[in-house]
């Protein structure tokens, strides 16, 4: 076992070796102000004065100093923090070509601080005899393989292609295990390929052992597990599932102690297999279980990286879309598949057909309308209707003023009879021109009387049909004058209603005479009337910015508009919504025409 400054030295040379650059480092512990030298590298190198300056610096100052001695050389002091207590300084002297590389170095560092925190609080935990021990025991304790895989890290990270790295991985493996051999190999589409075998530059993967290691990890591939055999050893829990035929042929061929075979993943990818053959040993150690695992982890990153690099752009591809339908399709994707079944059904759905109905605002109008105007210039009399009143045909709606005609009617009537006793006279004394004038004068004074009775009785305003009143009161306007053709009263149809649709201009295009459709007054929400379109109108007008046309449905004879307790409910002018059916169209249509229009529209030139 190494002593406790020989973990100390390895560490500050690992972290030279993973910095690159570094021609001199120290390792100072600082305690109650005195400084302990623990490690140097490289070796006996003696260090520099100004290094041991700025050393110093940081012990007064406990924070980074930074040191540059010409363009391409710096020094730099890092102090080490362990449990939040300044223990001691890093000193280092590099060279780099960029000033922005210290920045990377100094993350290096920081994350080397974690392993010096790691061999001390070890160190704490041993016991003090241990702690002293200079002979090397059978297996390798933990820190040596944290740090045996931090070097591995190092060399994997510095070689340039995947075959260089599965060859460094094996020797490092089984250099560090005592292993008999070590054996990689990876999936290349979906197939297992023997990369590398420990120290062996050249192996012919047809050989009978070579086959026999390949079934091994085929065997381990396909399970997914990790896969320990040996005779000497009883089985775990997870071994005793687990089917291991081919990991026995190999340990009975080559006359091992054991055979261990470990899969490689990077995340939920399956890269391949690493087998273990041992012949000094029945099994692994936890501790080398755990470096294995932490060297297979960071290698895993690596290999997969590799692969990615010199895969072509069908194969990323093809890797891509398979761990997708992993991802949805794997044993425990249920969400995934039931947010997939139900994209599917909503995309099925897309597609059936429904019924599509244009959907409008709606104004509730009579079929006729008559007017009742002034017949004559004169007074507004008597008023005996109001708006909505509802009237029956000849009913008096108001009456003019008719004290004038009526005083010119007794002065016509007066004429008259004078005029005829004149000519009662002049036939009596035979004066024959005297009976003319006469006779003339009373015909024309009768002609007279005549147009005065027609305007007595047009000052009678009655009702030319059935209906109510739709027009403005002018029941406050007694006595007022009125012109002959002034509009007094305006009478709508009771029982023959119109309904007017205003429908966008982007669905008017939809419609034509005939198609069928519902409406629904707001007054009265729970009646649904069935109509029918009869006219679509050139007419248009614009409504919060858009333009709409003028559509005129028929009311159709059905349950609520023959029952005459609805009918009597109807007035022209309620207001409501209408909803025209003009055939079946995909679901997706229906949702989606609006935009797609819009998108044509809009991209158009």
């Amino acid at each position: 076992m190494q002593s406790f400054n020989n973990k100390l030295k390895t560490w500050l040379a690992t972290q030279c070796q993973m910095l690159g650059g570094v021609s001199a480092a120290m390792l100072v512990q600082v305690n109650n102000g005195t400084q302990h030298l623990l490690a140097r590298w490289p070796g006996a190198d003696a260090i520099s004065e100004p290094l041991r300056m700025l050393l110093a610096q940081v012990v007064i100052k406990q924070r980074l100093q930074l040191e540059q001695v010409d363009e391409h050389h710096y020094r730099l002091a890092h102090p080490l923090i362990i449990d939040g207590n300044f223990w001691g300084v890093v000193a280092l002297e590099v060279s780099v070509a960029d000033k922005k590389a210290l920045t990377g170095m100094l993350k290096e560092l920081k994350l080397g601080q974690f392993w010096l925190q790691f061999l001390l609080h070890q160190q704490s935990d041993s016991p003090p005899l241990e702690r002293e021990v200079q002979e090397v025991p059978a297996t390798t304790p933990a820190a040596d393989y944290q740090l045996a895989a931090l070097q591995l890290g190092t060399i994997l990270l510095k070689e340039n292609s995947l075959q260089e790295v599965a060859i460094s991985l094996v020797n490092m493996v089984a250099s560090q295990l005592g292993a008999t051999r070590v054996s990689l190999g990876l999936l290349h589409k979906q197939t297992l390929r023997l990369q590398a075998v420990s120290y062996s530059a050249h192996f012919d993967p047809r050989t009978q052992a070579m086959q026999a290691v390949t079934e091994a990890m085929n065997e381990a591939l396909e399970q997914g597990l990790r896969i320990s055999y040996s005779p000497m050893e009883p089985a775990d829990e997870t071994m005793a599932v687990a089917i291991t035929r081919a990991h026995q042929q190999l340990q009975q061929s080559q006359q091992l102690q054991s055979v261990s075979s470990f899969p490689i993943r990077k995340g939920d990818r399956l890269l391949g297999v690493l087998t273990i053959e041992l012949d000094k040993q029945t099994k692994l150690s936890q501790t080398q279980q755990l470096f294995i695992q932490a060297a297979l982890h960071f290698a895993g990153g690596l290999i997969a990286l590799r692969q990615d690099a010199g895969a072509g752009f069908k194969q990323l591809v093809a890797r891509s879309i398979g761990q997708r339908m992993q991802r949805w399709f794997g044993v425990d994707a249920w969400r995934s598949r039931v947010v997939l079944a139900a994209a599917l059904l909503l995309l099925m759905g897309l597609f059936v057909p429904i019924s599509y109905r244009i959907t409008a605002d709606a104004r509730l109008q009579t079929s006729e309308k008559y007017l009742v105007v002034s017949p004559q210039d004169g007074y507004l009399g008597e008023v005996l209707v109001r708006p909505g009143d509802s009237v029956t045909k000849a009913a008096l709606l108001a009456s003019l003023k008719d004290e004038d005609l009526l005083l010119e009617r007794r002065k016509l009537a007066s004429q008259v009879q004078r005029y005829r006793q004149a000519y009662d006279a002049a036939l009596a004394n035979s004066d024959r021109v005297e009976a003319a004038i006469a006779n003339a004068q009373m015909d024309q004074a009768a002609i007279q009387l005549r147009l005065i009775e027609q305007q007595l009785q047009r000052t009678q305003l009655l009702a030319p049909i059935d209906g109510i009143i739709v027009s403005d009161d002018i029941s406050q306007k007694q006595g007022a004058p009125v012109k002959q053709g002034d509009v007094l009263f305006e009478l709508a149809a009771a029982n023959d209603f119109i309904v007017q649709l205003f429908v966008d201009e982007r669905d008017i295009a939809a419609l034509v005479p005939g198609q069928e459709g519902q409406v629904k007054l707001s007054s009265l929400p729970n009646q649904l009337f069935s109509a029918r379109v009869k006219t679509i109108t050139p007419i248009s007008e614009v409504r919060e910015g858009r333009n709409y046309f003028r559509v005129e449905l028929l009311l159709m004879a059905d349950a609520a508009s023959d029952d005459d307790s609805i009918k009597n409910l109807l007035r022209p002018g309620m207001t409501g919504s209408g909803k025209i059916t003009v055939g079946k169209r995909a679901l997706g249509w229906i949702w989606f025409h609006d935009l797609w229009h819009w998108l044509r529209l809009s991209l158009w030139w």
